[in-house]
């Protein structure tokens, strides 16, 4: 019995996948001897053999009868390589938004970013296997920010924070307010 995680009726996303395993399944698995399976290093040498031995060179009803080789002949320049640094690809990212003190969290660590974007929403990318106290890379409308270091608490106690004013300033002094009815000089001394 084969376990095949795909939505129902919808094999499509899987097939080819699914195809190699059963191709595999059908031809190494019936050949491995006991010797084979004992490490993983000599399971692997098999495995290697067989795809570069056996299965690039037989020709497959997806590829129209071409083998795997012949069609990596055709369309292999034709691939695309990543831009930069591969490892940068395969980062995790979270949306968090930049507090006053201009700190972040981020699995129960506060991190620190740069003034500018306080009241921001940045995207926080890092490696989910690294330290905990590497700094993560911050990027804002799609651009790189700077970088989110462990929060020194003392340190940002002391940054000085330029904020609007949320008061109105006007060309006119404000207008007097009118009198209140209640006269506090009514009560005197004497009068409890």
């Amino acid at each position: 019995m084969a376990l095949i995680h795909a939505r129902p009726h919808q094999p499509q996303g899987k097939g080819k996948i699914e195809r190699f395993f059963r191709t595999l399944r059908a031809t190494l698995l019936t050949q491995l001897s006991a010797e084979d399976s004992h490490n993983l290093e000599t399971l692997n040498r098999r495995l290697w053999a067989f795809i570069e031995g056996e299965y690039h060179h037989n020709p497959h009803r997806g590829l129209d009868g071409q083998t795997p080789l012949e069609h990596w002949a055709q369309v292999g320049s034709q691939v695309r390589f990543p831009d930069g640094a591969l490892d940068d690809l395969f980062l995790a990212e979270q949306k968090r938004r930049v507090m006053n003190d201009r700190t972040v969290s981020l699995h129960g660590r506060v991190y620190e970013v740069d003034a500018v974007l306080v009241g921001e929403t940045v995207i926080l990318r890092y490696d989910p296997s690294a330290p905990p106290g590497r700094p993560l890379a911050v990027w804002h409308h799609g651009k790189p920010a700077g970088q989110a270091t462990i929060l020194d608490a003392y340190a940002n106690t002391t940054v000085r924070r330029d904020r609007p004013s949320s008061q109105l300033t006007t060309d006119k002094p404000a207008p007097e307010p009118a009198p209140s009815r209640l006269s506090l000089g009514a009560f005197s001394k004497g009068d409890d």
